[in-house]
């Protein structure tokens, strides 16, 4: 089984990051949800291919219920753990971010805060983190763990 570096990962990971660096708040948010939402739609093709599921069956599921699913049928659990990371600041970044950054910014006279923005960071490196996981896994096919 081929394996991948931690080296790899940082390397692979910064690359990634690259496309962020010169958007806005609102600019990255729009980047972010974009791509969990196309990691999502991976995953449920997964789910699809290899278990077999209805794709009118998970069409609703949320990203959350996609990681129960893959937890559920045995995929490797080093993936579906940062997976339910990213659920936790997807769930964040989708539903309280931007109201919080602009409750916070009328309370700062207008200013750029930190607090929002640094939680929208850490979910874009670990939301990049795990894409490239999963690009690695499907092109090794290392879904499974090892037995």
């Amino acid at each position: 089984m081929p394996e991948l570096s931690a080296e790899e990962i940082q390397a692979g990971v910064f690359a990634r990051l690259e496309k962020y660096k010169k958007l806005n708040l609102l600019e990255h948010f729009g980047m972010f949800m974009g791509i969990v939402q196309v990691l999502e739609l991976n995953l449920k093709l997964l789910l699809h291919r290899r278990f077999q599921l209805e794709l009118e069956v998970m069409e609703r599921w949320t990203l959350g219920r996609v990681s129960t699913e893959l937890k559920n049928r045995g995929v490797r659990p080093d993936f579906t753990h940062l997976l339910d990371s990213l659920v936790r600041y997807r769930n964040h970044i989708a539903h309280s971010l931007l109201a919080n950054e602009m409750m916070l910014r009328d309370l700062m006279g207008g200013r750029e805060t930190r607090f929002e923005v640094r939680e929208l960071h850490k979910g874009t490196y670990e939301l990049e983190q795990l894409w490239l996981l999963h690009d690695w896994t499907e092109a090794n096919d290392a879904w499974m763990p090892v037995q």
